[in-house]
């Protein structure tokens, strides 16, 4: 995550998943399909497996957010807290 002083902001990255994709059609592809060239055209959809079923896929996209929105998380556990999700060498 960055932040920039000056401007009291902060970018970072969220990662979600999404059935939905967009793909760019080449010049190649847009010349096999008749369409006029030079307008960079996509196709948009969703992204499906060989038995109809929706392909979530991972997707970043970048936010950049005041640093005001920003709140400390959750206190740290103490010292006799186990988390079984962390496992010490």
């Amino acid at each position: 995550m960055d932040s920039d002083p000056q401007a009291r902001t902060v970018e970072g990255l969220r990662v979600a998943t999404s059935t939905r994709v967009t793909v760019d059609l080449t010049d190649d592809q847009v010349q096999a399909v008749g369409l006029p060239p030079g307008r960079g055209y996509q196709v948009a959809g969703m992204l499906l497996d060989v038995e109809g079923e929706p392909v979530e896929l991972p997707r970043a996209v970048s936010l950049t957010v005041p640093i005001r929105w920003l709140r400390p998380t959750d206190p740290p556990a103490s010292s006799s807290h186990h988390d079984a999700s962390v496992r010490g060498g």
